[in-house]
């Protein structure tokens, strides 16, 4: 195994500076933070799973610390290239790849795609295919239902809606609309999330990826056909009241790749992580030493 010293990195891959953090020891795992647009810094502590694991934190294009592309090709084939490349620039033959949200779409893609890159595969609030809930925000009503008495419910709402519908031009807008809408993906706010949100309220959301995630790829996208093909360990983990990727697209995703584990997290929105930091360690540290 490559030297892999902790520590903040800057690449050049596919012709784009590409920032890259790492940090722990043992079996390298890649994550791949969600968006498009997100700041892969709001992966936060990985709730510790570099206590077991040698974690390379990438900041997908466009996204974060990293460069856009002069081309603006945010298409998931560019980031799972990217993923790609930086294996191959940090020496690793088949490392462990986490994605979430969007990017575990992008791994998806990178683990059919790039067979023989990854030995094992952890999807993490994601799905193959979101089908025609793009559409109505309102199709969430019932999995928001326990936010309803709060105050900012009805605020966070109309962003959803405005989110959704990519009705912001500037990365400052996207920045403050995802500020009003990301409450909803928590099971509760609690002191946890509170916290998490106030580290986490100046990484900035970048417009461009997200705008042409929904734009072009979003509603058309449909994985699921490769994932019968997939042939390495997988691991897929949901929470119970993701309004996001509800836990229906993972239990689907683990229906249809063979093999798969699946791990729903009972008190947990999209962002289990951090509302379930411990059975987040549990599950992750169990699939990846191989002791579950």
């Amino acid at each position: 195994m490559p030297q892999l010293s902790p520590g903040d990195y800057d690449a050049i891959l596919n012709g784009i500076r590409i920032h890259y953090s790492v940090r722990g020891r043992g079996p390298a795992l890649i994550a791949h933070s969600g968006g498009p647009g997100w700041d892969a810094r709001s992966w936060d502590d990985f709730a510790g799973i570099d206590a077991f694991a040698t974690v390379i934190a990438l900041h997908p294009r466009g996204s974060g610390l990293s460069n856009a592309p002069t081309n603006g090709a945010y298409a998931l084939a560019d980031y799972a290239a990217d993923l790609d490349a930086l294996r191959r620039h940090l020496g690793l033959e088949s490392p462990i790849i986490m994605g979430w949200s969007h990017g575990g779409m992008v791994a998806q893609h990178y683990a059919s795609r790039y067979p023989d890159g990854l030995s094992k595969l952890v999807l993490y609030s994601t799905t193959a295919c979101f089908g025609g809930r793009l559409s109505d925000p309102h199709a969430m009503l019932a999995a928001l239902a326990a936010h309803q008495r709060q105050p900012w419910f009805a605020d966070s709402m109309v962003a959803l809606q405005d989110w959704w519908a990519g009705r912001c031009n500037t990365d400052e807008e996207a920045t403050r609309l995802w500020s009003r809408v990301v409450k909803l993906y928590f099971r509760a706010l609690d002191r946890k999330a509170e916290r998490y949100l106030q580290r986490c309220a100046r990484l900035p959301i970048h417009i461009a990826p997200l705008l042409t995630f929904m734009g072009r790829e979003a509603s058309t996208m449909d994985l699921r056909p490769d994932l019968a093909l997939l042939r390495v360990p997988t691991l897929v983990l949901a929470g119970r009241h993701d309004v996001l990727t509800p836990a229906d697209m993972s239990e689907d995703i683990a229906r249809r790749v063979p093999g798969a584990q699946l791990d729903i997290f009972e008190l947990a929105g999209h962002f289990a992580h951090v509302e379930e930091p411990t059975r987040f360690y549990q599950a992750v540290r169990g699939f990846v030493l191989g002791e579950a």
